[in-house]
């Protein structure tokens, strides 16, 4: 665990035990996942991932454990201030046969590919590797479910918003585009550090400056200085969000995906009709 943090560690062996006593048998295996297991992680902003994997077929109570036992023991490790995640499903469900559960394309590919078990039996030479078709439509479904809403199109005329939101949401609407054009570019995922470097080397500019802003205040807090922080996403975030929508709706319609292709069209539009 890429992590000193006794609180940290504390909460996630928790997440682990709990999981087992309630699901008994059930629990094949428990795993931390994410820049706590990969590297790169920020106790001021990065979540704590964990994944949880079921045998036999989805109950429709289970959901409901999954989110008693993390509500439960947030209440419980008042410390820890990051955002807990947890993942969750069967083989099946994982792996995308059946619709059941919680496993995104993205997740399952850093399951696969940098979690640590915690406990149980080790079942990731079960789990198919997602294609990058799979990811990109995904990534793109995310970004817009997320990053797209009306709230956040009217923050790009209005950046000061953004900035009073504290660290977590800035850096995430900073560094989750360039997370996004590093999975287009190279097929990989990685971790915050990995690609806000790929951004801040292939790319020049006010966009780039703000990424490589973003990772730091993602390392060490906001400035007091909030103004500052407004600058820079005035003179960033269109041209960073401009490369990563016209990245993904060329590749949406490469893959024939033309009602998430013009939901991303509609979205630049109405972030350049925000920002003019």
């Amino acid at each position: 665990m890429k992590t000193d943090n006794q609180d940290i560690k504390s909460l996630v062996n928790d997440i682990s035990t709990s999981a087992q006593e309630v699901f008994g048998g059930r629990c094949i295996a428990v795993y931390i996942m994410g820049s706590i297991a990969r590297g790169g992680f920020s106790e001021i902003a990065s979540d704590i991932d964990i994944g949880v994997i079921l045998s036999g077929d989805i109950e429709s109570s289970d959901g409901v454990d999954i989110e008693n036992i993390r509500s439960s023991l947030i209440k419980k490790h008042t410390t820890v201030k990051n955002t807990v995640s947890i993942f969750w499903g069967n083989i099946e469900s994982i792996n995308g046969v059946v619709d059941a559960g919680r496993y995104p394309p993205f997740d399952r590919l850093d399951l696969i590919d940098h979690a640590l078990l915690l406990s149980g039996v080790d079942i990731r030479s079960e789990i198919v590797k997602p294609t990058k078709e799979e990811l990109e439509i995904a990534s793109a479904d995310f970004a817009l479910d997320y990053l797209g809403s009306d709230e956040r199109i009217d923050e790009f005329h209005n950046c000061n918003l953004i900035s009073n939101k504290g660290t977590v949401y800035v850096t995430k609407t900073i560094l989750f585009p360039a997370r996004f054009i590093y999975l287009a570019k190279t097929g990989k995922i990685a971790g915050n550090d990995v690609s806000h470097q790929y951004y801040v080397d292939k790319f020049a500019g006010a966009d780039s400056e703000l990424v490589r802003s973003g990772y730091q205040w993602r390392l060490n807090a906001l400035p007091q200085e909030l103004g500052m922080v407004t600058d820079l996403l005035n003179d960033g975030l269109v041209g960073l969000y401009h490369k990563f929508i016209d990245i993904y709706a060329d590749r949406m319609g490469t893959y024939e995906q033309y009602e998430l292709q013009s939901k991303l069209v509609e979205w630049k539009q109405k972030i350049a009709k925000s920002s003019s």
